[in-house]
Order: C-alpha cells, then structure tokens, then sequence
C-alpha cells in the first residue's frame, strides 16, 4: 500500500517523531512555549491521548493489561479518530486559528505495531487521517535511545527493548522514504545534538523569530 492514499496536509498541524528517548516530549513543550513567545497561539498534544482510549492504550504499553496486536493497531486508530475529528481535536483546534504542536502521530503506529502486523494492514487502519503540515524526525541511534530510557530507573514499557527498536528505527526510516513524495514538509534532525540545538533546528525550519 503506497502512503500517497493518506488524506492531505493539513495547515498549522506540526509532528514530532522519533524513538523512545529521542526527546519528543521535550521539544514538544520547547516549541510550544517558542510559538506563545512569537506571539501564536500553541496547542500541545500528544498520542496516546489522555482520553478513556488513550489511557487504555498506556495501561497496555505499561504490561498492566495484554492485548492481541491487532486490537492494540485498532485501539491506537481509535484512539487517533478522537483526537482529531472529536470535540476540542486536532482539526478543531486548527481551525480555531492555534498551531498544533503533537507529540507522536500516525507515524508512530507505522513504525511500532508493523512490528508484529503486516505494515499495509497498518497504514490502511490510518488512511482516515491528515498528514501534518510538518513532520519532525528526531533521528538518535536505537543504542543511544535505549540507554536513556535504562537511565530514567523506570521499568521499561512494552517496546522498550533494543532489539524492537532496531526494528522500530528501520520502520521508521520505511515510513520516511515513502512520504517523501508527499507535500507534508519533513525534516530529519540529528538527535545527537543539545537539547537547544534540536530546538533552534525546528524553530529555523518554522521561520521563527529568535
């Protein structure tokens, strides 16, 4: 299945994506308070949600609950559905004239549950929804991002294991390579960098002031 069957772009929607402990997170609020600072209205948002879906979905990647892999696939879709086409969504909130800043997207769901489903059965589970206006991969080794996530002390989640993030790494890179024909912006950025340079990267690639 090509990617070219994904809906549009759609204006003011920005994404971050990488691997567990590339930094998303961070960048996310940076880029936000970044937006407020310049004058424009940010909306920091994040998948999984914080919405009875979303919160399922976490109890799952936290091993508290076990589900088929499909059903995990179906539930992220869900999940996704409600956050952009529901009440005080993504869709909403752009039209309301905010810059959408989302922390993880459909990408997300192309690179972890193509683990163990078939990518095509994936990407046809999120045709339904828009590309964002821009795409930013925080590009860090698997090794490296493993070894923060082993830093924090936290008992790993469900793909925090370095193998699936080789696997989830060449995903990634899978996904990449077929969106580059689309008309989202996508930019890769070396994770390798400081916290303030992956974020004066994004804010020059938005033409944000200094």
């Amino acid at each position: 299945m090509s990617l070219i069957s994904f809906k549009k772009p759609i204006k003011n929607f920005i994404v971050l994506e990488g691997l567990d402990g590339c930094g998303t997170t961070t960048q996310t609020a940076l880029l936000v308070k970044k937006l407020e600072d310049c004058g424009i209205k940010g909306y920091s948002t994040k998948e999984p949600t914080d919405g009875s879906i979303g919160r399922f979905i976490r109890s799952v990647l936290q091993k508290k609950e076990s589900v088929d892999p499909f059903t995990l696939a179906l539930l992220f879709s869900a999940d996704r559905n409600e956050h952009v086409y529901g009440k005080n969504g993504i869709i909403e909130q752009t039209q309301a004239g905010k810059m959408v800043v989302c922390d993880r997207y459909f990408f997300s769901s192309l690179a972890y549950q193509s683990l163990f489903i078939d990518y095509d059965t994936v990407a046809d589970l999120n045709r339904f929804y828009p590309l964002p206006e821009y795409l930013f991969y925080i590009d860090l080794s698997p090794e490296e991002c493993q070894a923060r996530v082993e830093s924090r002390g936290e008992e790993t989640e469900l793909f925090e294991h370095l193998e699936l993030q080789r696997k989830i790494d060449a995903n990634y890179k899978k996904s990449l390579s077929l969106l580059a024909a689309s008309e989202m912006k996508t930019v890769v950025i070396d994770g390798r960098g400081s916290i303030e340079d992956i974020h004066n990267q994004i804010c020059k690639a938005l033409d944000l002031t200094a």
